[in-house]
């Protein structure tokens, strides 16, 4: 495939503006979230309450989404996109007021947390389902979500080393004050914008939580979106959710710093934005099934050398494919989801995906924390490692329904 054809989506006035000032937000808040995952195990020493600052910072996700994408539907989405990103600005500088004048109460920090998971529960199934709006030929949504992704990822590379680094010299309020400052960019380019965001309009006789059920209804009637949506939930809640452990990583088992820690999230990013690449530049849609299948048998390999504590090189080498697999299984789904969907529903069934992919994980970050601690790290990521390959055996069954 052509590297112009890749980069399609740049065409658009709308795409240039959105990609600029997601990549700059992005930034600031992979290393907020770098800085508050050593942050809390500094504070406490605990996988368990690691896992708690994960499952509090993403579980509304899990019960939000639903209720944004019945919104995205309704409301301008425009205005939508924007009032969430004064929401994320004010919690990067709730979160570097909390470390400048207090800094040891950890039950304020997870309070912070899940305040910033409330306004990421609205902004990333809103973003979602404004792709489709930012290009102006729909034939390249393949190629923007595969961009996104690889950005996605690119600054899931950078920014945690970053922040490691920048953790280790000023602290964690550096950290969350740079995210504060780098949002303002990323509203100026969001506000240039123009494109027509107005909703469908709903039908006379169906309320709120009628349009939620109407787009939970089609969702299930869709195998294609049914299988894809379910199946995500499960990989998300047991084969992403290893990202708790890492801090215990770096500190027991490899007795590093957070430096460590931020290159442990780096190398994990350098595979998934191979994979991201891969899925841009692809030209046939047909080879997404396959990606899934790949993808699970990656991440469950990986997970199960990682189970063993394995010399560090082979450590790295395994969270590079665990990377390169999820984003392999992500990409594809979100590209297999966003082009198997109504219009009318598109709010409704993104925000059930988003659901899928970031409300489960909490759930799986608590449960890995606790599960580590109460039977070991081998029988814990064995666990996670065998519910990768259970998911890539189904979609080897079900691999008709893509067809």
């Amino acid at each position: 495939m052509k590297i112009p054809d890749a980069l399609a989506p740049f065409r658009s006035r709308n795409y240039r503006l959105f990609y600029s000032g997601h990549a700059i937000s992005l930034t600031g808040s992979w290393m907020t979230q770098t800085a508050i995952g050593w942050l809390v195990y500094a504070l406490t020493g605990s996988t368990t309450m690691s896992g708690v600052a994960m499952f509090l910072s993403q579980v509304s996700h899990f019960f939000v989404t639903p209720i944004a994408g019945v919104m995205i539907d309704r409301v301008n989405r425009r205005t939508m996109l924007l009032a969430v990103q004064f929401g994320a600005l004010a919690s990067a500088v709730g979160l570097t007021l909390f470390q400048v004048f207090d800094g040891n109460a950890v039950w304020l920090l997870l309070t912070l947390c899940f305040l910033r998971g409330l306004v990421g529960a609205v902004e990333i199934p809103t973003r979602q389902s404004l792709i489709a709006k930012f290009i102006d030929d729909k034939k390249d949504l393949p190629q923007a979500i595969g961009l996104n992704s690889t950005l996605f990822n690119f600054t899931r590379i950078v920014a945690p080393a970053v922040a490691g680094e920048v953790y280790a010299l000023f602290g964690a309020a550096c950290c969350f004050a740079t995210d504060a400052v780098l949002m303002i960019p990323t509203i100026f380019l969001l506000a240039a914008m123009r494109f027509d965001a107005k909703p469908v309009p709903a039908e006379a006789n169906c309320g709120p939580i009628c349009s939620l059920f109407e787009g939970i209804r089609y969702m299930w009637s869709v195998p294609v979106l049914r299988t894809v949506i379910c199946c995500i939930a499960l990989l998300s809640t047991f084969g992403f959710s290893y990202t708790v452990l890492l801090p215990m990583f770096a500190d027991k088992i490899y007795a590093g710093t957070p430096e460590l820690y931020g290159r442990m999230l780096t190398v994990t990013g350098v595979g998934a934005i191979l994979a991201a690449l891969l899925i841009a530049f692809l030209k046939r849609a047909r080879f997404l099934p396959r990606f899934l299948i790949l993808g699970n048998c990656l991440v469950g390999a990986s997970l199960l050398v990682i189970s063993t504590a394995p010399a560090l090189w082979l450590f790295f080498v395994m969270l590079f494919t665990a990377g390169f697999g999820s984003v392999l299984v992500g990409a594809s789904s979100n590209t297999l989801v966003q082009m198997n969907l109504c219009e009318r529903f598109r709010g409704r069934v993104i925000s059930l995906y988003t659901m899928a992919f970031t409300g489960t994980f909490p759930f799986g970050t608590l449960l890995l924390g606790g599960f580590n601690e109460v039977v070991g790290l081998e029988p814990c990521l064995g666990l996670s490692a065998g519910v990768c390959f259970g998911l890539a055996i189904w979609f080897f069954i079900r691999r008709k329904i893509f067809a």
